[in-house]
């Protein structure tokens, strides 16, 4: 029963993706050797976010880059403050700087790609740190010199300072090393974090088992068609976010580097008309990167179907956004006894 649901919303998303003619760049490499030419657009840079008991501050950073903070521990995922994807430039500068991350105590890796897994970067954040790696990725980073570092199989989970982190097997690639997603569940809403993965039924089982309260996943790399087998486009992260029973949505893994055929911000715009045309404003929270938002722990809560608009949203409990002016703790009430 499960797997002929499934088959049906892949059929439905054949459907609906063959109906759009995604805006393409005629030429991949001329776009490449322009950006060259001209500096990377600034970010929107606003000061970090600290949460209290109860919440967690998620920030953007760019393409796949977030930093979590739960009052005990703060986490990196996927980092890249690079101004280079091996030979693309980057469009728009990172919205986190290495020095705005000295606390950081665990990172996050999903992948072995460059993109995912930015050698540069990661030389120039705290050794102090804990580092988890999908399996056969320790090699990669075991020279840095970091405190600790684990490789994390799928369906295994560590208890990191009071946060327990999860790894979820992203969509298998007979080219490619095992990729992982990450469920943490800490002193605030849990996190579902995907840095780069096609559709599948995996979602479905990590939304049977964790149900997580706020999901990242990714909308970027899905021209040519064929580049969805293993990249999400906004429309199957929509489904995707489904199947997570999320009740709140966050895309990444766009807007900074052109690795694909679609506009830079063709993601951002479809997505925008998604979300606009299903009345999901209250579900999806696009952050621009270098801005960030708390989340407080939610009440238990049903998500609608997504296949359908939405008209009822505003009777559905979610994980609540505090507003970016609202106060926040002070730095000893939020640090909590981590």
């Amino acid at each position: 029963m499960v797997n002929d649901e499934h088959s049906q919303r892949m059929r439905r998303l054949k459907q609906q993706h063959a109906k759009r003619s995604t805006p393409r760049y005629r030429s991949l490499l001329a776009h490449w050797l322009r950006c060259v030419l001209k500096p990377p657009a600034r970010a929107k840079v606003a000061p970090l976010l600290t949460p209290s008991r109860g919440e967690v501050s998620i920030s953007f950073a760019g393409h796949a880059t977030a930093l979590i903070r739960y009052p005990n521990l703060a986490v990196l995922c996927d980092p890249h403050l690079g101004d280079w994807c091996g030979s693309v430039h980057r469009e728009v500068r990172p919205g986190l700087s290495p020095g705005e991350l000295g606390d950081i105590d665990l990172i996050l890796l999903t992948s072995q790609e460059p993109d995912h897994l930015h050698k540069k970067t990661l030389s120039r954040l705290p050794r102090s740190a804990t580092v988890i790696v999908p399996p056969f990725a320790a090699q990669c980073v075991s020279s840095f010199g970091f405190a600790r570092v684990i490789e994390l199989g799928p369906d295994q989970s560590v208890e990191h300072r009071r946060v327990d982190i999860s790894a979820i097997a992203t969509k298998p690639r007979a080219d490619k090393a095992p990729g992982m997603a990450y469920v943490l569940r800490g002193d605030g809403p849990s996190v579902f974090f995907c840095g780069s993965s096609g559709y599948f039924d995996g979602f479905s089982q990590v939304g049977r088992r964790f149900q997580p309260d706020i999901a990242l996943l990714p909308i970027g790399g899905y021209s040519p068609s064929s580049f969805r087998e293993h990249n999400m486009s906004p429309l199957d992260a929509l489904y995707a976010f489904e199947d997570l029973c999320a009740k709140i949505m966050i895309p990444i893994r766009y807007g900074s580097f052109a690795l694909s055929y679609e506009r830079l911000h063709d993601p951002s715009r479809w997505l925008t008309e998604l979300v606009a045309a299903r009345d999901l404003e209250d579900y999806v929270i696009a952050l621009e990167p270098g801005q960030s938002r708390i989340f407080t722990r939610p009440a238990a809560a049903v998500l609608p179907s997504l296949s359908r608009a939405i008209s009822e949203s505003e009777e559905v409990d979610l994980v609540t956004p505090v507003p970016a002016d609202a106060p926040v703790a002070k730095p000893d009430e939020a640090t909590g006894a981590g």
